[in-house]
């Protein structure tokens, strides 16, 4: 809005919605969905992580793709599909090394548990409090 007054455009903006008022329903559906969009992304990157994001994503493409020559009728050539087939093969492959990667990480032995680097346990804070109170009593 700031930014149609600032560019003297306001007027041209308000005229176009009065001259084809279908705008508003379509504005806001893609409002709507745009939303929608990041709020799964970011509920599947809290739950499953980064990685099952980008294998998503990689997935989406893929099919959107094929859907595209599909529905569309395009035609599509052999160098096509051969580049499209490695192009995809090293995006999950780039995954899969990343997944490989990350299973490196977890623990070896379970049930041990590192400790977290920031705000103290109730016990840490005792544990250093008297620590203090020795050494103030030297």
């Amino acid at each position: 809005f700031v930014t149609l007054i600032a560019s003297s455009g306001l007027f041209q903006a308000l005229g176009f919605i009065h001259r084809h008022p279908t705008i508003i329903f379509d504005a806001s559906m893609l409002s709507a969905s745009a939303v929608t969009g990041q709020f799964f992304i970011y509920s599947l990157v809290k739950e499953f992580g980064a990685l099952v994001l980008a294998a998503t994503m990689n997935m989406r493409q893929v099919l959107s793709i094929l859907t595209s020559y599909v529905l569309y009728s395009h035609p599509i050539t052999f160098l096509q599909i051969l580049s499209l087939c490695m192009v995809f093969a090293s995006l999950f492959y780039k995954s899969y090394l990343s997944y490989l990667k990350g299973k490196d990480k977890e623990p070896k032995s379970p049930g041990v548990v590192d400790k977290a680097i920031g705000k103290a346990t109730p016990e840490e804070v005792t544990e250093l409090k008297s620590a203090v109170d020795k050494e103030e009593d030297k």
